[in-house]
């Protein structure tokens, strides 16, 4: 049986089992590039060889590995099962799962510096307008959004009445209303009038776009920050494989809103299960993953331990 066709199979077998829709989207979506790197022949033909060099990939071994990895198992159990192979095809020994990668934590005074050097550091061919770079800084630092949940969103995402934000199409293909601040939301408004009061556009017109009036692409947004920072002198203290990346404001919000909630006195265990809605993750165990513990962090939680084991410990 060709590729293609066990896949399709496979997906509709899955279907019939009644999982859900989110997860069957993305293991259809990890298996078309399977079909795309090693071609749509017959399985038969598809050699252990080409599936582990599939796994590896080209670059060192990431959690990529692993997603790959725990796709293709259950799909080739299911093609041994019904005799499109005859062997499996699999590596019987998984390489050491990667260390995870510590995240930056952007500090407040960092962001400033950021946020003030937009129009000092513009280049003239860099598509991407200062005042839009800045609008996309504080979403993602305000919101804790993902880099592309940001580039695709629309006008009419943005509900001034409300200030709800709706995040369409996202990683795990759900959509959820993302409420923001007053300031932040003054500052949406703002910024739709000055990009959009003189240009023609409709509901459906890009809310962060480019000088054209193009779509901000995730690498044009990646490119342009990478320069900004540079320019800024931000960036970690120890050797690391990357330097401070946008996606970080994604953990910056996390750790933040914690360190926020603990030094208000909050129930934290109680309300991370909001933080992980806002944020759009399938999981909570996905919260902890960007909740890394910084030393302000620790800090904070020692002490309301403290308060908690010696109540007449003062906060002042």
């Amino acid at each position: 049986m060709r590729l293609s066709k066990a896949v399709e199979t496979y997906i509709a077998h899955k279907r019939s089992l009644g999982l859900s829709a989110e997860g069957i989207r993305g293991d259809h979506n990890w298996l078309l590039r399977f079909i795309k790197a090693v071609g749509d022949v017959e399985m038969s033909k598809i050699s252990p060889a080409r599936v582990c060099k599939y796994l590896n990939g080209t670059g060192p071994v990431t959690m990529n590995w692993f997603t790959r990895y725990y796709t293709l198992s259950p799909f080739y159990k299911y093609a041994l099962a019904r005799h499109y192979v005859d062997r499996w095809h699999l590596p019987l020994a998984k390489p050491k799962v990667p260390d995870k990668f510590p995240p930056y934590i952007y500090t407040n005074q960092e962001m400033r510096r950021l946020i003030d050097a937009a129009d000092s550091c513009h280049h003239p061919k860099c598509l991407m307008e200062p005042h839009t770079l800045r609008m996309l800084l504080l979403l993602l630092y305000g919101t804790g959004m993902r880099i592309g949940e940001a580039c695709r969103l629309k006008i009419h995402d943005f509900d001034r009445d409300t200030g709800v934000l709706t995040i369409c199409e996202t990683k795990f293909y759900k959509t959820r209303y993302v409420p923001v601040g007053q300031d932040l939301r003054q500052m949406l408004g703002r910024y739709i009038e000055q990009q959009w009061s003189q240009r023609p556009h409709t509901g459906d017109t890009p809310l962060l776009a480019d000088w054209r009036g193009v779509r901000i692409t995730i690498w044009c947004a990646e490119i342009t920050f990478r320069r900004l920072r540079e320019a800024t002198g931000i960036r970690r203290s120890e050797p690391a494989r990357y330097e401070p990346r946008l996606h970080d404001f994604r953990h910056t919000f996390a750790v933040v809103r914690l360190v926020t909630w603990y030094r208000e006195g909050k129930n934290v265990q109680r309300l991370l299960p909001h933080l992980s809605t806002y944020l759009g993750h399938f999981r909570i165990q996905e919260t902890q993953h960007y909740l890394d513990m910084t030393t302000e962090l620790l800090e904070q939680a020692s002490l309301c331990f403290e308060l908690y084991a010696r109540p007449e410990v003062s906060l002042v």
